[in-house]
């Protein structure tokens, strides 16, 4: 299955859709994306729910997002995915207190691998 979205709807404001419903190859989320940024897409995961918030200029739009769509707070984890070389980098966005509080996170970085691998297989699910 590939993601079907129209990505010119991103530029109106109030019909933003970044949650994925759909399963998007790598290759056209890079052809489709907004170009925030030239290098880097930004997201946000529920990690209870297991959905993927992607393509905004900021993490805290995707978090919204998630959150106006019945996401708690406590569950959104945020990061990057860097195009060249492609990896991606976890962030302590948006809820940067609790991970410095549950000790999974230091700066601006998710350290806990038991977590970044639980995300990434989230990650994985939605974008291949």
């Amino acid at each position: 299955m590939r993601l079907k979205l129209d990505f010119s709807c991103y530029n109106q404001v109030e019909d933003i859709k970044m949650i994925l419903t759909e399963i998007i190859e790598l290759k056209d989320l890079w052809a489709n994306h907004n170009h925030y940024y030239d290098d880097m897409v930004k997201f946000c995961i529920d990690r209870k729910k297991k959905i993927v918030a992607i393509d905004a200029d900021m993490h805290i739009d995707l978090e919204y997002e998630l959150y106006d769509n019945g996401s708690k707070l406590e569950d959104i984890y945020g990061g990057n995915i860097m195009k060249d070389p492609v990896e991606v980098v976890w962030e302590a966005h948006p809820n940067i207190e609790r991970n410095r509080t549950l000790g999974i996170g230091s700066g601006r970085e998710i350290t806990d691998v038991k977590i970044t691998d639980e995300l990434f297989e989230i990650l994985k699910a939605w974008i291949r």
